[in-house]
């Protein structure tokens, strides 16, 4: 155990850069798309996934394929496997009576759902379920939300086992639209069943409901404009779900991982731990300002006029949204960020309870008379912060909040709140201060700083109008969650067509930017000890931690530059020695240890003598 622990934390120093080049951008792709080529332990930690499995895996799939020249080619050979369409075990296809969709499923092996069929006409009941569900879904987002169908119907939907990759579902488009045009086909992979323990929380037929609104609409906006930036795409289609299924609610559990962290996450940020699911929060916003989903549908119809960008990036969202809104997004997100706290939703009022978490303050401050206000404090774009003031004093005193130099990017507004209810102060740009009248001791006060991007004009009032599907409530569009009315049994066509496996993806899982392949053996040495001596105790989980947490922008880096790339590995030269010769090098570990207590004893002792 001794030995273990010592040449434990004898190697933690060396395995600095190995860690943060085994974090590269590669790396980021595979364990997230391919995580079956990934030690599940490793995954675990490295990946950082939350308990619940993603509720897609649409943007890092999109996201790739923008990145696909920068990936290593031993990346690119295991990702092509998993980015290709799948080949299931006896490939039967179900098309329900509308049209819409053929529905693929196995019938054995595992990826094959629940194959019962009690009305015995030949279609699995299961199936005939996720027929009826995404042709609902359908009815819903095209014929009565007006939104363009995806250019490819019937649409392709494939159930698959997605236990082991965490995820609800996923779209893929079939690649990039040949220029000029920008609309992209695509398919649909989803849970075969729902049933694994992963997806605990919510019935099999919730999970399938939203997840085809979700990813329905994922393949809507393939078709208005492949160039899409993920953030709103993510967004909108978390919103849809509960525009289309207002019964499951699945989507408030994402909120956390958003208003929680409002003064450091912006709006328009890429995806990010779970948050771009969140952030749907704000259309519902949107939609509520201007009394219909129209104002949604309005930024996809803009994005399918626009052209390919030179580059191939995507069409930055923000821009594209603030366009929509006449320019308006900045002050736009300044009244989102009052209603987070005033909490005045207008709309799925039986849900409002949901909308959590509720403010958290910034910094709690007990003040009274005059005070500075933080200020300037959030450098980036469609981010807020509340600061809380409870008074110092009884004496009821006016509060004032200054503000020196506010920056023109900067929003501030403060509420009272006490036993008469809320009251909104605003600033007065003449004082440079927000005047807060008989601060109590009953009263507290919350100050809103916005960083809005520099936009606040008018308040805004959009010109959008209504949708033909009902109330913003969605009450009539849900129906209580039915999937298959009792009219239409969905009798289907069914083809049976020969396939293999859609086995083959196995493979080595390595990655490294120092020596320039996942395959490397060096590399896969350095892995497995990680694996089997650094994430088997305390002490080096919480290394491997703490530097796959910093060590992306370290990877590219080594990545980018042959100089550093070639340093990097004489640095990992004593790692390599040490990991394949332990006992030597624990043998040299515990000589240099030796040597430098001795030399440090005769140093004490020649002072003693002299």
């Amino acid at each position: 155990m001794f030995r273990e622990s010592v040449r434990v934390l004898f190697l933690l120093v060396l395995l600095v850069p190995t860690i943060s080049s085994a974090a590269s951008l590669d790396d980021y792709y595979l364990s997230h798309l391919a995580p079956q080529y990934y030690n599940s332990a490793v995954s675990a930690l490295v990946v950082a996934q939350p308990i619940k499995p993603t509720r897609s895996l649409t943007g890092i799939r999109h996201s790739v394929k923008r990145d696909w020249s920068k990936l290593e080619k031993s990346t690119q050979q295991i990702l092509a496997k998993v980015l290709a369409r799948p080949a299931l075990t006896g490939e039967r296809t179900c098309t329900p009576v509308g049209g819409h969709f053929t529905i693929h499923y196995a019938t054995s092996g595992s990826d094959a759902p629940d194959l019962t069929d009690n009305n015995h006409n030949n279609v699995p009941d299961w199936v005939e379920t996720v027929a009826g569900v995404f042709e609902y879904v359908y009815d819903v987002e095209v014929n009565k939300m007006a939104y363009r169908s995806p250019p490819a119907i019937p649409y392709h939907v494939y159930l698959e086992s997605l236990a082991s990759q965490r995820a609800y579902g996923f779209t893929t488009d079939d690649g990039i639209p040949t220029a000029p045009s920008v609309s992209a086909s695509s398919y649909i992979e989803i849970d075969k069943g729902y049933t694994d323990s992963i997806f605990l929380g919510f019935t099999p037929e919730e999970s399938l409901r939203v997840t085809a609104a979700h990813e329905f609409h994922h393949a809507i906006q393939y078709g208005y404009n492949y160039f899409f930036d993920i953030f709103y795409a993510e967004m909108t289609s978390t919103w849809m779900e509960d525009e289309v299924y207002d019964s499951v609610n699945q989507l408030y559990e994402y909120l956390p991982y958003y208003l929680g962290v409002t003064s450091t996450l912006a709006l328009n940020a890429p995806i990010d731990q779970g948050s771009e699911y969140a952030r749907w929060i704000f259309n519902r916003y949107l939609a509520e300002l201007q009394g219909s989903r129209t104002v949604v549908r309005a930024y996809w119809e803009r994005l399918g006029t626009l052209s390919r960008p030179q580059d191939g990036s995507d069409i930055d969202g923000a821009q594209t949204l603030d366009a929509v809104l006449n320019g308006n997004l900045g002050n736009v997100f300044f009244g989102f960020a009052k209603r987070v706290y005033l909490r005045d939703w207008t709309s799925h009022l039986s849900d409002v309870n949901r909308i959590v978490p509720a403010v958290t303050p910034a910094q709690t401050f007990s003040v009274s008379g005059t005070v500075q206000a933080p200020i300037n404090v959030l450098s980036t774009s469609y981010t807020f912060a509340y600061y809380k003031y409870v008074p110092s004093s009884v004496t009821g005193q006016d509060l004032t909040i200054s503000f020196p130099s506010l920056a023109a990017n900067y929003a501030v507004a403060a509420f009272k709140s006490d036993t008469s209810g809320v009251h909104e102060y605003q600033y007065s740009a003449n004082a440079h201060s927000i005047l807060v009248p008989s601060f109590t001791s009953d009263a507290v006060v919350y100050l809103l700083v916005c960083n809005n991007g520099g936009s606040m004009l008018a308040p805004y009032v959009g010109a959008f109008p209504a949708d033909n599907s009902t109330t913003l409530d969605g009450s009539a569009l849900d129906a209580n969650a039915l999937v298959i009315p009792a009219q239409d049994p969905i009798p289907t066509s069914v083809t049976t067509t020969s396939s293999s496996s859609s086995g083959g993806k196995s493979g080595c899982f390595i990655a490294t930017a120092a020596y320039g392949s996942y395959l490397h053996p060096k590399v896969a040495l350095l892995r497995e000890f990680r694996d089997r001596h650094l994430l088997t105790n305390a002490p080096g989980r919480l290394f491997v931690k703490l530097y796959y947490a910093v060590s992306p922008p370290i990877a590219d880096l080594i990545a980018r530059h042959a100089v550093l790339r070639g340093a990097t590995r004489l640095m990992l030269a004593p790692v390599i020695f040490a990991v394949e010769h332990g006992a030597v090098a624990l043998v040299l570990l515990l000589t240099g240890m030796a040597a430098l207590v001795a030399g440090r004893l005769k140093m004490v002792r020649s002072r003693q003598e002299a």
